[in-house]
């Protein structure tokens, strides 16, 4: 686990990839919106219109339900549950997942991850556009909503509803997971902060100029333009309250999400301890994060040479902070100080806040976003619809991902507050609001397929909405059953459950397959998972491109399929996941595995290191320092059973191959060693094995594969040595660095999807190339259920299933039997 340097990307389940889609529609004066009604008030109907839906859907109120499908309910499992089940405040997966089955978001995705939008796809959204501006100054995003939609409780959605929602996002006081404000929206930082432009003319100034480390390790304030030294001194004056803060948000993130790895990093302390013990909590996070260390007594010693009795003494966010800036003094960039960080927040932002704050600002002084407009729009077909549109700074094909929201129902979430709303229907700035959203946590309404009826007894039990645009579910009631994390396969093979994703494994498949017992009603369906292995080869410690090339053409990524996954992987050629929609078409494997090690030798050779055909000996070229050693590498394993991991048979294979040409390889296994790769060099990693999962939708290849450090903030390509080959690599290497970053870059300031796919088509030929990262597998997940319960037709399967789009994902379409 690379704990130092990890990034969360918080995002709603179903977030889309970037595509554009040509809008043909006039568009007429934007619509003022009018305030809305008082709370209790009935919502005026919406005037008669022809629905944007299928005209073959299905109507459960004109032709009815029939069999299993009218009384039996479908079941299926899911994990433990926190009960937030919000569009704005969702924050778990599981319940994110229960959340949407209520919820229409604004766009749709395909099993690749591109967006789709249209009368066929499960989105408010008809059809959309994004238009760049003069040199790329700004980005235009229009999103055109379909006619005729209604949340289950019979009221239309309209685009008050998704101005609501992004205004909720977007609020001062919003803290849930959603990243959207952070989008370089027009006019976000005057609303977000509550102040005038000028004030932020002034932050950003400061921001910029920023501070740096004094000779005698104290702050020194760098002069900034327009701005006197005064109000830089009040800024930076919040700087330890600001960084006390960023220490905490690490706090409070290892400690939701890596207190399994307590017993192998925190020992002797159990779960339950650190649980209940703020002070170990913050001890836990800083050996996580590598400011300290725990000993088989349970003594605690910071960064700093610091001893601490967890029993008896203190370790909080303020120890936490004096460590960080023990370690890189004030060095703000996002190689020191921010290169800790847990979110998107910088500690930048953290004093900006509390800077602002202190201002005074009175509450409410911004009510709108310039960025965020509405109106109408009379399309092609003669048809008047609404349009919501969203205007950014500069161009940012990222931006897209964050605009996958699910449409909240503006009436139904502010019924019952007393206080004041704006014509957005929100109160800006006003914790009591935002407070008050979260009083309906527990029981969404959205005008998604189903509508949320209750939670108890671990069962959460919805009923169909039959007004759901793609049409009526043809099962009336779904249920999901909370299971502990490893009993999935005796849920279902027990029939607690129809239909669950268990651990994949060739036990279980084997199992299923021989249709004994308990086995013979299930079946099982296989799908990519978004990660794929990888073997490392680190730039720098192996700083040749020919010995790279060597190492990969003898490396039989085949054999992690056959003696490990089997059915449950694939193997991948390029450095990254085959699911996405930037992955080529059909690429050709770049080294192609010679078992005799012929290809291996010559490239070797042809490096200048020297083969003695009679003692059958790779040496070491005169340059080196190792100069007429035998040539030998390391290559390491990140768990204590080597044999058990995928890429153990590779190891021994690629042994030995290149033990035919004199070249020696030792295997070692380091438990610790995901946490080492961004010091791979100086931790005396040489090639190595792991796993490198997608973010998300976003092919975006810059925080690990651009070289340049000057430019890329990012740590990542320290890993495989990237940096210094763009330094101090050969003339070939650093031609193909350079162009690699042009091709990111361009990539980066495209948001047409035919043409990025085209970029990143060259782009990943080259990381490919490069011999840092050979990938060799793409491993797959697994979905079970009970085919005696389960019309089997009704499920998607085949090629219609990825990571992004499993075989429920039209749940709306499954019939039971």
């Amino acid at each position: 686990m690379n704990s130092k340097y990890i990034r969360i990307i918080l995002s709603f389940l179903l977030m889309i990839a970037l595509v554009i889609s040509l809008v043909s529609c006039g568009e007429k004066p934007a619509v003022q919106t009018e305030s809305p009604s008082p709370s209790g008030s009935p919502v005026p109907e919406a005037p008669d219109v022809i629905p944007d839906v299928p005209t073959d859907r299905y109507d459960a109120s004109k032709t009815a339900r029939m069999g299993n499908n009218a009384t039996n309910p479908l079941i299926l499992s899911t994990g433990t549950l926190e009960g937030t089940f919000s569009p704005f405040f969702a924050e778990s997966v599981n319940d994110i997942e229960l959340t949407s089955m209520t919820q229409l978001p604004l766009l749709s995705y395909d099993k690749h991850g591109a967006p789709v939008a249209g009368i066929d796809e499960p989105c408010l959204t008809y059809d959309y556009s994004v238009e760049k501006g003069p040199a790329h100054s700004i980005s235009t995003y229009t999103f055109i909503l379909k006619n005729g939609i209604t949340f289950s409780d019979g009221k239309p959605v309209s685009a008050k509803d998704v101005l609501f929602t992004t205004y909720v996002l977007c609020d001062p006081q919003y803290d849930g997971p959603s990243d959207f404000y952070t989008m370089a929206i027009q006019g976000i930082d005057e609303y977000r902060l509550q102040t005038d432009k000028e004030t932020i003319r002034k932050i950003d100034s400061i921001i910029e100029s920023g501070i740096k480390t004094g000779e005698d390790g104290s702050m020194v304030i760098n002069a900034a333009q327009g701005v006197s030294l005064d109000e830089q001194v009040a800024f930076w004056s919040y700087l330890d309250e600001a960084g006390e803060a960023f220490s905490q948000a690490i706090i409070d993130y290892v400690n939701a999400n890596y207190t399994k790895y307590i017993p192998n990093y925190f020992s002797p302390y159990k779960v339950e301890q650190v649980s209940a013990n703020p002070t170990m909590q913050a001890a836990f996070a800083m050996v996580m994060w590598k400011y300290g260390t725990v000993n088989e007594t349970g003594i605690f010693k910071d960064a700093t040479g610091i001893a601490y009795d967890l029993t008896k003494d203190k370790v909080d966010a303020k120890v936490f902070w004096a460590n960080i800036l023990a370690a890189h003094g004030y060095d703000l960039s996002e190689n020191a100080i921010n290169s800790e960080r847990a979110n998107h927040l910088t500690i930048q932002d953290y004093v900006r806040e509390l800077y602002i704050k202190a201002q005074d600002n009175e509450e409410g002084a911004v009510q709108s976003i310039s960025g965020i407009t509405s109106g109408s729009m009379t399309c092609d077909d003669g048809v008047e619809r609404e349009y919501i549109k969203i205007v950014l700074a500069g161009t940012d094909p990222a931006a897209i991902y964050k605009m996958g929201i699910f449409v909240a129902p503006l009436h139904y979430y502010t019924e019952g507050y007393t206080g004041n709303l704006n014509e957005n229907g929100v109160a800006p700035g006003n914790k009591e609001f935002m407070d008050f959203l979260k009083t309906k946590n527990d029981k969404p309404l959205g005008a998604g397929p189903y509508t949320f009826e209750n939670f108890e007894s671990n069962v959460v039990e919805f009923s169909a909405n039959d007004s759901f645009l793609l049409g009526s579910p043809k099962i009336k009631t779904l249920h999901y059953l909370e299971v502990a994390a490893g009993s999935e396969l005796d849920a279902v093979k027990s029939a607690k459950v129809h239909y669950t994703n268990p651990s994949a494994s060739m036990e279980t498949v084997n199992d299923i397959t021989s249709a004994k017992e308990d086995y013979a009603k299930l079946s099982y369906i296989l799908a990519h998972n978004n990660d794929y292995g990888y073997i490392g080869i680190q730039g720098q410690a192996i700083p040749e491109i020919e010995v790279r090339k060597a190492i990969a053409h003898a490396i039989n990524a085949q054999l992690a399929i056959d003696n490990h996954y089997q059915e449950l992987a694939s193997t991948n050629h390029r450095t990254m996941s085959r699911i996405l929609w930037a992955y080529p078409n059909n690429p050709e494997d770049l080294f192609p595995y010679d078992e005799t090690g012929e290809t291996s030798k010559k490239l070797f050779v042809d490096a200048g290191y020297k083969y003695d055909a009679e003692k059958k000996i790779m040496t070491y070229p005169e340059s080196h320092e190792k100069s007429g050693q035998q040539v030998t590498f390391k290559f390491t394993l990140p768990t204590k059973n080597a044999k058990s991991h995928p890429a153990y048979s590779i190891f021994l294979d690629t042994q030995k191959v290149l033990a035919k040409i004199g070249v020696k390889v030792n295997i070692e296994s380091d438990v610790n060693l995901l946490s080492k790769l961004n010091t791979a060099y100086d931790s005396g990693i040489q090639v190595w094995a792991s796993a490198r999962g997608s973010a998300g939708f976003n092919p975006d290849m810059f925080p690990i594969w651009y070289s340049d450090s000057g430019v890329n903030g990012s740590i990542a390509p320290s890993a495989t040595g990237l940096f210094y080959l763009f330094e101090n690599g050969s003339d070939e290497q650093k031609s193909m660095l350079t162009e690699l970053n042009k091709l990111i870059l361009q990539g980066r300031n495209s948001v047409d999807r035919e043409e990025r796919k085209s970029i990143y088509e060259k782009a990943l030929k080259l990381s490919t190339g490069l011999a840092v990262e050979i990938p060799t597998f793409q491993r797959k997940n697994m979905y079970v259920y009970n085919k005696e319960i389960i019309k089997e037709s009704s499920l998607l399967s085949g090629d219609d299933i990825t990571a992004f789009k499993g075989p429920m994902s039209r749940i709306w379409n499954v019939e039971l039997n």
